[in-house]
């Protein structure tokens, strides 16, 4: 640089610009360096949090009871960051709260916020509802509030010692129903085509398509575990603190009307004179009751000293004494449990969906551990694509080959390729109101030459033999292809009910009877067979210790699952910052974070799927759209 330069006026304020710039860019890289290294200290450190003495635990589950959460973890710490409500509550949590509490001397008693509790299946609400018995055994006193009560609401309400109702309240009693529209005529009428393969005279799965109405072989099938989970729901409200018979359900929901009438409209009236609820309170009355069982909040907060599940949990898990039972027990003997929930589909999913690569890819890691001595499968699974679901049943097997036990858990639903995944285990359990077997298979093919027609578009074209263009959705199914589906559908059919009769060693004719689609509750699936057990998740994992061989309190349960990336946690632990921390995180992991219409786009991409046979490579579906009621 000559000496001009070094003097000239203009060039020396820039130079003098640019020196600030630089050291502006070093100060902000170190402000961000810190900003990550606080994060990671915030993430990794486990918050302590104190449990206070004489307190209620509330038990508040939040939007659908699941066995596992679905979609990012990220996702979900956003919408929880900008405070909107969870859409999902894991029911193992809710599970050890209650276990917890029962030999927790700081709790003195327990509270069922079900106020936004909507649903999970009868399945999970009876396994919440036996926990929560099982806590007023210990002779805590267990109270409920609310300002109404739904149906999956009122079975777990109805074991509290003391349930309390709004008086402008009321419970939403109804029994069950199974309700589908049927679109032949709308598809009809806009010139399109279903072209179904179906093997199995009660695979009810593509009626909607077909049909104007139910068919006799599936209103048969539907009354009967309709039935069977009626009666199971009746029997799980009789068997809490309210002194019910079953009948009484049945008697309130026929008498409403007359009862309604006798006391002017008033549905809180009914349920108090029916014996549903103890008393018709105001929240302050509900929270002095409160007041004389636990000790008054001393933080001004709340009305009463309580402690919600969620930082109870995280209290006893970060505990001293909580990580050094970890610490301890890293090398110790392990039963595995890994959940399956949602569709089975080819290719690797988020949680919430089974993916035949990414569950296979946990399978593998189970059977890779030697400390694993036994795995549970939980299955929560209508089904869905039939390759994807043979990929499972191979990666199952192989776990099996290694003399290790392989225990099947059922939740709500395990039918159809959800069934197909379970016939591996050594030991089959479901819940009394599992809906299971659902053993057929179908292929779908839309066509519309006709709607094309209607507006003068004709298809035309040469092709090199007869197969090319034939699955083209513009042109008709021609005979030859449609007996190509059929054959690939027999095929798939066979080696499914083949399937059931190697595995749970039945004779043909037994499979047949119990085939052909027929779904079952799980009561009547271990009266024909088809399941060995029936019980909760907790069951399966302690028959899976015994058939292993395990010594009583010498070995722990470990929940295998996709962790979350460092970037994932990192992120996660910016969201303190507000809405800059919420920026940040999505530019971190390179998502968009919350996702709009998230449930109509997701109810959409399903019923896309069902006519794609779930993108299954060979066209063929196994799935129970029976099994999708609440």
């Amino acid at each position: 640089m000559n000496d001009s330069s070094r003097s000239n006026p203009v060039m020396s304020f820039l130079r003098g610009c640019w020196r600030v710039l630089d050291g502006l860019r070093r100060v902000i890289h170190l402000a961000l360096l810190l900003l990550v290294a606080l994060v990671l200290i915030a993430v990794l450190t486990p918050t302590p949090v104190e449990v206070p003495r004489n307190a209620a635990l509330v038990i508040a589950p939040s939007g659908m009871l699941v066995d596992e959460l679905s979609g990012s973890p990220l996702d979900r710490a956003i919408a929880r960051a900008q405070g909107l409500a969870r859409q999902e509550t894991l029911l193992r949590d809710l599970i050890e709260s209650l276990q917890l509490a029962r030999q927790d001397d700081r709790i003195s008693a327990v509270v069922l916020d079900l106020s936004r509790l909507t649903g999970g299946g009868l399945s999970k609400l009876q396994e919440l509802a036996g926990e929560v018995r099982e806590l007023r055994a210990t002779g805590k006193p267990i109270l409920t509030y609310g300002e109404s009560y739904t149906q999956g609401q009122y079975l777990v309400a109805a074991q509290a010692d003391e349930v309390y109702l709004h008086p402008w309240g009321g419970v939403a009693l109804q029994g069950l129903g199974y309700y589908v529209p049927f679109l032949r005529r709308a598809l009809d009428s806009l010139l399109i085509d279903i072209n179904v393969i179906s093997v199995g005279e009660f695979k009810s799965a593509v009626e909607p398509l077909t049909r104007d109405d139910m068919s006799p072989g599936e209103r048969e099938v539907a009354q009967a575990w309709l039935a069977s989970l009626w009666s199971s729901y009746r029997r799980e409200v009789a068997a809490g603190g309210r002194g019910l018979e079953a009948d009484a359900i049945d008697a309130y929901i026929e008498g409403l009307v007359p009862a309604l009438e006798a006391q002017r409209g008033d549905s809180a009236r009914v349920a108090l004179e029916s014996g549903l609820v103890d008393a018709l309170w105001h929240r302050d009355e509900f929270e002095a009751r409160m007041r004389e069982l636990v000790a008054a909040d001393d933080t001004g907060e709340a009305a009463f000293r309580a402690i919600d599940h969620d930082t109870y949990l995280l209290a006893e898990r970060s505990s001293n004494g909580y990580v050094r039972r970890l610490r301890r027990n890293q090398d110790a003997d392990s039963v595995a449990v890994i959940t399956a929930t949602g569709m089975i589909l080819p290719g690797a999913h988020a949680p919430g969906t089974i993916g035949s690569d990414s569950t296979s890819q946990l399978i593998r890691y189970a059977r890779e551990d030697e400390r694993v001595r036994a795995l549970v499968l939980r299955i929560d699974s209508g089904g869905g694509s039939a390759f994807a679901s043979e990929i499972l049943v191979r990666e199952l097997e192989l776990f099996r080959d290694t003399g290790r036990p392989l225990v099947v858990s059922m939740g709500s639903v395990a039918a159809s390729g959800g069934y197909m995944i379970a016939l591996p285990a050594d030991e089959i359990w479901a819940s009394p109101s599992t809906l299971t077997g659902s053993i057929g298979v179908y292929s779908v093919i839309p066509t519309f030459p006709r709607a094309l027609d209607r507006l003068g578009i004709s298809i035309d074209g040469i092709s090199t033999g007869w197969l090319a263009g034939e699955f083209r959705l513009d042109r008709e199914l021609s005979p030859d292809a449609r007996r190509l589906l059929e054959l690939g559908a027999e095929h798939v059919y066979e080696r499914f009910v083949g399937g059931v009769a190697a595995d749970r060693n039945l004779a043909a004719d037994e499979v047949e009877r119990v085939a052909e689609g027929r779904v079952f509750s799980g009561i009547d699936a271990a009266r024909v067979g088809l399941v060995d057990e029936l019980g909760t998740l907790a069951d399966a994992i302690d028959s899976a210790a015994q058939l292993a061989g395990l010594e009583p309190e010498r070995w722990i349960v470990r929940h295998i699952e996709v962790e979350s990336t460092l970037a994932q946690r990192v992120a996660m632990g910016l969201l303190s910052f507000g809405e800059p921390g919420i920026v940040l995180a999505r530019s971190i992991v390179g998502g968009d974070g919350l996702r709009p219409l998230q449930a109509l786009l997701g109810r959409l991409e399903r019923e896309l799927l069902v006519l794609q046979a779930f993108g299954d490579p060979r066209g063929v579906a196994m799935y129970c759209l029976v099994c999708e009621l609440e």
